[in-house]
């Protein structure tokens, strides 16, 4: 997951100019990965629950020395980027902790789950990059940012019908509510207007790169199921951003 954030970041980075330096790109990778970690270990933390492996102890250590590495290297960056990086850490913070006054967090509230990702997604991809420039780039409009948004979307579904008998009816996810053909449509759809947009922002070589991309991961989406294989979702969906950007780099 982290690796798909940084190839995000790198194609943003080519798509508007912007010279990435090892530490940022260390942020870019670093900070999703603890996101993730903290996610899904939080409950150890906030529910009191005794550290009582030795792995849980190694693994906060670990944690705690690589979140004090990312803010010493945000702390030299401009203050647009760390309050944007604020703003997102929080985003993710409400994503698995209960609202203030309030006994439920953003990911139960219903339907909200996929559109938290999308939009953690794009903030840490499209703008926290585009804000390590002086200047606003003239040619950033909010097509570019709502066509990574869909993309995000579109491959976010893999997964929703992976976790499909997992995730509980109150998430209210759209494989729980429409069904998996219904959802599989959508995404279909979702690709088709992201690609749509593609061909009024981008450089004729770049369509082309970004028609195989948006058909490849639509081969995912109509592909998918929830009993898929281990590595379906986690390996080659992900894979994709990877394949984007090799590719953007061969024929640029």
């Amino acid at each position: 997951m982290s690796l798909a954030v940084l190839v995000l970041v790198q194609i943003t980075a080519m798509d508007f100019g912007i010279d990435l330096s090892l530490g940022h790109q260390f942020i870019f990778f670093t900070a999703p990965f603890l996101g993730y970690n903290f996610i899904k270990f939080h409950f150890f933390f906030f529910n009191k629950t005794p550290f009582t492996s030795v792995k849980y102890i190694l693994l906060t250590g670990y944690l705690s020395l690589f979140f004090i590495m990312v803010l010493w290297q945000i702390l030299y960056l401009s203050f647009s980027f760390q309050l944007l990086f604020l703003a997102t850490s929080i985003l993710g913070l409400l994503y698995c902790l209960p609202l203030p006054g309030l006994k439920v967090n953003f990911r139960a509230l219903k339907g909200l789950k996929i559109h938290l990702v999308a939009l953690s997604w794009v903030l840490t991809s499209v703008y926290l990059p585009i804000s390590l420039l002086e200047l606003m780039p003239e040619n950033l409009s909010w097509n570019y940012a709502f066509q990574r948004y869909l993309f995000v979307l579109a491959a976010t579904i893999p997964f929703e019908i992976r976790d499909l008998k997992l995730d509980t009816p109150q998430l209210s996810t759209w494989p729980q509510k429409w069904g998996i053909q219904k959802t599989k449509i959508f995404g279909v759809i979702l690709l088709l207007v992201f690609l749509v947009l593609e061909g009024y922002m981008s450089k004729p070589t770049h369509f082309l790169t970004t028609i195989f991309i948006g058909v490849l991961l639509m081969g995912t989406v109509i592909y998918s199921k929830a009993d898929q294989s281990k590595y379906f979702s986690s390996f080659w969906v992900e894979g994709i951003p990877i394949l984007w950007l090799t590719l953007l780099i061969i024929f640029s």
